[in-house]
C-alpha cells in the first residue's frame, strides 16, 4: 500500500494532469450498464417516439454499439438543456451525441463524430424571398434554450437576435402562433403531428437557409480518456453497410446521396410515362415532386415496368416505390408506408352500350391477370368469359378485333387512352359495375424510418393541393379521390362515432361585417362564412348553430372559454387556446387612407404613422413584433376605423381587402382609398376550433377540401359583387303618376329628364368607381402594371396552356442594380420616375403575349409565352440589359441602372408557378451576388 502511494505521488508529481485521467482508469466499470442521456425532442435524431421510448438515429447507432463491444446501455430522456447538465452532474453519464461549439468545448469531454446532419432556418411563406443569413437581422429567430444553433448562427452573423425555448414543442407552438418568422431546426423536423402539419402549409421543407452541416460526437462531462477511447473503439467496429441502413432509416436517404430514389411503373398514363425528352411525368409524379417541396428532401425517379420496379426496391436500387397495387392477392412483401391514391377500375363495352350487368352473361370480357379484384368479378359475374391480356393496349385491340365485347379497367386510364388514339366514341363505360383497387407507396421492411418520414411528409399536404394535381391529370371527376362540393367523404367508423356523438356545436360571427359574415333582415346569418358553414355542416352531418356578436374582441373570449365552438375567418398565427384548420378563402389586406396622402404599399411605409386595427385580431401581435415603428390604434370595427380615418384622427385602417371594398362601395366616404399591403396580400382565412373538440379538426379540413374554385368563385359571386343600385325606377314611377295626376307635363318631363341624367351619371360614376378597384387590385399603381396578384393569376393560366400544348415559357426575374443610391441621392419623387420610365423600356422589348409585372420595389417580372428554349429567352434578357444601358433623364438628372437577372424555365427548371418563381429569384440573386 506504501508503494502504490508512493506511486501515486510520483505520477502526481512528474505526470501533473494525468493523475486525473489514472485514477479514471481505474474506476472504469461495465458491471452496471453504461447511461446514455439524450434530448427528448430533437426528431429524427434523438427522442421519445408515441410510446415514449428512445427512438432516433443516435439511439440505434448505440444500439448497435452495444451490440459491437457487448456492453449494456440503458437510455435516459431530458429536455435538451437538461440533457446538458445531467452530463455534468454525473460523470458516469455519456450524452449520445451533439454538436461540438467552443462553448462546450469549454465544460464537455468527446469522442469522434458518429454522425451528422444539416441545420437549417426555416422561412414562412411571407419571407420565403430571402436566401441569405444576412437578411434576417429585423427577424427574431426561434431556437432551443441550449441547442447549437444560437452559437452558430452568431457565428456567421453576429447582429442576429432569438427567442429561445424550453424545448421543440415549446419551440413549435410558438411558431404556430406566430411568435416568430423564422426557426432554426434539423432537416427532417416534422413528424407528421398535428402541430407540424399546421406548421408545415407556411413552412414548407424548400422555404429554409442551410447554416452547416453538422457533426454529432458523444460526450462526457468528466476527463476519461479509457471512457473516451472504449467509446470510439466500439463505433470503429460499425461496417459502412450498418451505419447506411441506419441513416436511411431515419433520414430517408444516405447522407452521401443526393436524396431518395423512387420507382415507378412507365407507360401507365397519366398516373406515370416518361417524355420524348426521357424525363417523368404524370399525377404520381406532381404529388411527389409536391412532397419534396414540403419535406426539402430531394428525390430522383427510376421508371421501368411493374415487376422490374418492385425488384429495385428489394434489392436497394430504389428506395420506395411510388405507386403499387398493393392487396392480397397482389401481395409484394414490401411495407406499406401510405396510401397515395385510390383507383377506380371499370367496364368498358365496344361499339354496344350495356343497360344491365345480366346482358354480359356468355360474353368475353378482357382482364388484367395481376388485377387484385379478380375473385369479384368473378362473384358478380357468374356467366361471364375472362380473357387475360398483359396490357390495356392488347385488350383495346382484342376489343376492336372482336375478340371481347369489353374489358375491366382503370378508369383514368382507359379515358385518357381512348381520347388520346381518338377512339373514345367507339366505347360505352357501364355505371352500373366498378372496382377500387388501392395504390400504395412502399418501402422495404426494415426502413421502418423511412415509411415514418413519408407517412409525415404526405401529412403535409392539403386536400385542396391534392385536388388541384388529380384535376390537372383525370378527366373524369369519378377518378378523382378529392371530389369537389358534391362528392362524399369517406369516414373511418372512428370519425363517424365521433361526429355522431358530438351534438349541435355552435358557430360564433359579426352582425356586422359583410361580405364575409353578417346579419340579416330576419336575424338570420348570412355571407360568405355561413356558406362555409353550410358545406361543413352538410359534409360531416353534423349541426353548426350560428351565434351573433356585436364585435370580435367578445366573440373570441367566448370561444376560448368553450362557449361557441367554431370562428370563421381566423389567420393562421392565432393564440395556442385555439386549433387552426386549413386555408378555405383567400384575405389579403390593405389600407384605406385618405386620398390627400401618399400611396402605401407595404408596411415598412407606415412607419411613425398612427394605424387604426379592429381590436382583438391577431394580426396586431404580428405588427407588434415585426413593424414596432407603426403606432397602433384599437378600434371596436371597421365602422370606427373608417370614421376616424375620414376624419384624419389616424393615419389609416387596415383590413381584409374584401370588407372593404364592401364598406366602401355606397360612397359614404369619398373622401379615402384603398391600397393593397403586399407583405399582406398571400394571407388566407382559416377557421378557429375549441380545442374540446379536437378530433373534430381532421374531419372538418377534409370538408373545406371538397370546396373547389368553382364553388368558391359561385360564392364569391353570390357575395362580393358590388350592386349599383338606384333610385331611377322609383323616379319613372313617381314621374306618371304625376302626370296623370297633376297633368303638369312639359315641367316634370324636364326636371325628371334632369334628374334620371344626374342618376346615370351617378351609376357611371360608381362603376366606373368598381373598376377602379377592380384595377387597384390588380395593378400596380405607380407604373400601372400588373402587380403581384395579376401575375400569380397569368402564371397560373401561363402552366396550364403550356402544359396541355406542350411549350415551354420563361420567367425572367428583374432587380435593378443601383436603384437604391439613386432613392438615397435624389429621393424618393426621382425613384418613382425612374422606375415608370424602366417599364416603358421593358415593354418595348416585349412582345404583346408577354407579361410585365412589377413585384415589388425595385423588382420586375417577364413572362415570356411560347418560347422554343432557353437561348430565346437569353436574347429578351440581352435586349433588356440593352435597354438599361442608355442613362434616364428625369427633372433634368442623368440616373443610371444595371440589372441582375435570373431566369427559370418551364418545365425545364420546374413545372408549377411557385417553384418556377422562387428558382427565378434565386438565379437572380446568385447573379446579383457573383
Amino acid at each position: 500500500m506504501k508503494w502504490l502511494s508512493l506511486v501515486l505521488c510520483s505520477v502526481f508529481l512528474f505526470l501533473g494532469s494525468e493523475l486525473e485521467a489514472a485514477t479514471a482508469d481505474a474506476d472504469l466499470s461495465f458491471d452496471e450498464p453504461l447511461k446514455l442521456v439524450l434530448g427528448e425532442g430533437s426528431y429524427p435524431i434523438q427522442f421519445l417516439n408515441e410510446e415514449g421510448e428512445p427512438a432516433g438515429l443516435l439511439v440505434d447507432l448505440w444500439r448497435q454499439w452495444s451490440l459491437k463491444t457487448g456492453i449494456e446501455v440503458i437510455f435516459v430522456a431530458r429536455h435538451w438543456q437538461e440533457s446538458l447538465n445531467q452530463i455534468t452532474n454525473s460523470p458516469n453519464t455519456v450524452h449520445v451525441g451533439m454538436a461540438i461549439t467552443p462553448e462546450r468545448e469549454k465544460i464537455f469531454h468527446f469522442a469522434n463524430p458518429i454522425g451528422g446532419i444539416k441545420s437549417y432556418l426555416y422561412l414562412h411563406s411571407d419571407i420565403a424571398s430571402k436566401t441569405t443569413i444576412s437578411e434576417l437581422i429585423p427577424f427574431q429567430i426561434g431556437v432551443v434554450a441550449g441547442s447549437a444553433h444560437e452559437s452558430n448562427l452568431l457565428t456567421i452573423e453576429p447582429k442576429l437576435t432569438f427567442r429561445e425555448y424550453k424545448n421543440r414543442e415549446a419551440l413549435l407552438e410558438g411558431v404556430s402562433r406566430g411568435e416568430v418568422y423564422v426557426f432554426a431546426g434539423i432537416e427532417g423536423y416534422q413528424r407528421g403531428l398535428t402541430l407540424e402539419k399546421n406548421i408545415g402549409e407556411t413552412f414548407t421543407g424548400s422555404m429554409r437557409i442551410l447554416i452547416q452541416n453538422t457533426l454529432l460526437s458523444p460526450a462526457i462531462g468528466a476527463n476519461n480518456p479509457k471512457l473516451i477511447e472504449v467509446i470510439n473503439e466500439g463505433f470503429s467496429k460499425l461496417n459502412p453497410q450498418e451505419l447506411e441502413r441506419i441513416e436511411r432509416r431515419w433520414l430517408g436517404y444516405h447522407r452521401k446521396t443526393t436524396g431518395i430514389v423512387i420507382a415507378g411503373q412507365a407507360g401507365v398514363e397519366p398516373f406515370m410515362d416518361l417524355g420524348p425528352d426521357g424525363q417523368p411525368y404524370g399525377m404520381f409524379i406532381d404529388i411527389w415532386r409536391l412532397w419534396s417541396t414540403k419535406t426539402g428532401i430531394n428525390i430522383e425517379f427510376l421508371a421501368s415496368n411493374m415487376t422490374d420496379s418492385i425488384t429495385d426496391v428489394r434489392q436497394g436500387n430504389a428506395d420506395v416505390h411510388m405507386g403499387y397495387p398493393e392487396s392480397h392477392e397482389l401481395n409484394s412483401g414490401l411495407k406499406q408506408a401510405w396510401q397515395i391514391f385510390s383507383l377506380k377500375s371499370r367496364l368498358f363495352m365496344h361499339k354496344s352500350p350495356l343497360n344491365n350487368k345480366a346482358e354480359l352473361k356468355g360474353m368475353r370480357i378482357g382482364v388484367f391477370p395481376t388485377a387484385p379484384y379478380l375473385s369479384q368479378i368473378t362473384a358478380q359475374l357468374p356467366g361471364v368469359h375472362i380473357k387475360f391480356y398483359d396490357s390495356l393496349g392488347l385488350m383495346i385491340d382484342a376489343a376492336n378485333k372482336g375478340s371481347i365485347s369489353g374489358f375491366i379497367a382503370s378508369g383514368a386510364m382507359t379515358t385518357h387512352h381512348l381520347l388520346k388514339n381518338k377512339i373514345w366514341a367507339d366505347y360505352h363505360q357501364f355505371d352500373g359495375l366498378d372496382f377500387e383497387t388501392q395504390m400504395y407507396s412502399l418501402t422495404r421492411l426494415e426502413d421502418s424510418g423511412l415509411a415514418d418520414r413519408i407517412k409525415a411528409g404526405f401529412m403535409l399536404i392539403n386536400h385542396k393541393e391534392l385536388a388541384q394535381i388529380e384535376q390537372k391529370w383525370l378527366i373524369n371527376p369519378e377518378d378523382r379521390r378529392s371530389q369537389a362540393q358534391n362528392s362524399q367523404i369517406i369516414f373511418s367508423s372512428q370519425e363517424r362515432q365521433y361526429l355522431d356523438s358530438l351534438g349541435a356545436i355552435k358557430m360564433g360571427y359579426l352582425k356586422d361585417w359583410a361580405p364575409m359574415e353578417f346579419e340579416g333582415d330576419d336575424d338570420e346569418f348570412l355571407g360568405i362564412n355561413n356558406d362555409i358553414r353550410e358545406i361543413i355542416s352538410k359534409q360531416l352531418g353534423i349541426t353548426i348553430l350560428p351565434v351573433a356578436y356585436d364585435d370580435w374582441k367578445k366573440l373570441m373570449a367566448d370561444i376560448v372559454q368553450g362557449d361557441i365552438q367554431l370562428v370563421g375567418s381566423v389567420g393562421k398565427h392565432r393564440d395556442r387556446d385555439l386549433l387552426i384548420s386549413a386555408p378555405y378563402w383567400p384575405s389579403p389586406w390593405a389600407l384605406v387612407s385618405n386620398f390627400n396622402q401618399a400611396s402605401v404599399f407595404d408596411l415598412t411605409q407606415l412607419h411613425g404613422q398612427r394605424v387604426a386595427v379592429v381590436e382583438g385580431y391577431n394580426l396586431v401581435k404580428e405588427l407588434i413584433s415585426q413593424y414596432p415603428g407603426i403606432e397602433l390604434v384599437m378600434v371596436k370595427d371597421i365602422k370606427e376605423g373608417l370614421s376616424l380615418v375620414s376624419q384624419a384622427k389616424v393615419d389609416g385602417l387596415i383590413e381584409q381587402v374584401v370588407t372593404l371594398a364592401n364598406a366602401l362601395k355606397n360612397h359614404d366616404y369619398p373622401n379615402l382609398k384603398i391600397a393593397v399591403l403586399t407583405d399582406l396580400a398571400q394571407r388566407q382565412s382559416h377557421i378557429g376550433i375549441y380545442p374540446g373538440i379536437a378530433p373534430l379538426l381532421e374531419p372538418l379540413n377534409r370538408a373545406l377540401g371538397t370546396i373547389d374554385e368553382a364553388m368558391q368563385q359561385k360564392i364569391n359571386q353570390k357575395w362580393v359583387s358590388i350592386e349599383l343600385e338606384s333610385d331611377f325606377g322609383k323616379y319613372l314611377h313617381w314621374f306618371f303618376i304625376s302626370l296623370i295626376v297633376l297633368s303638369i307635363v312639359l315641367v316634370i318631363v324636364v326636371l325628371t329628364l334632369l334628374i334620371n341624367r344626374r342618376l346615370k351619371a351617378e351609376i357611371e360614376r360608381r362603376k366606373q368607381a368598381e373598376l377602379a378597384l377592380i384595377h387597384l387590385a390588380q395593378y400596380d399603381s405607380l407604373t400601372d402594371l400588373p402587380n403581384r396578384n395579376l401575375l400569380d393569376d397569368r402564371l397560373q393560366q401561363a402552366v396550364l396552356s403550356h402544359y396541355r400544348s406542350e411549350y415551354k415559357f420563361a420567367l425572367l426575374f428583374i432587380d435593378l442594380d443601383g436603384f437604391k443610391q439613386v432613392n438615397d441621392t435624389h429621393g424618393h419623387p426621382t425613384g418613382d420616375a425612374l422606375l415608370i420610365q424602366v417599364a416603358e423600356r421593358l415593354n418595348q422589348v416585349l412582345r404583346q403575349s408577354d407579361t410585365l409585372a412589377r413585384f415589388g420595389g425595385d423588382e420586375f417580372v417577364v413572362l415570356l409565352n411560347n418560347i422554343e428554349s432557353l437561348a430565346q429567352a437569353k436574347l429578351v434578357e440581352s435586349a433588356i440589359r440593352s435597354a438599361l444601358t442608355q442613362a434616364f433623364i428625369i427633372n433634368g438628372v442623368q440616373v443610371t441602372v444595371g440589372a441582375s437577372i435570373g431566369i427559370a424555365i418551364y418545365p425545364d427548371d420546374a413545372d408549377d408557378a411557385i417553384n418556377l418563381m422562387r428558382i427565378a429569384d434565386r438565379k437572380m440573386y446568385q447573379e446579383k451576388h457573383d
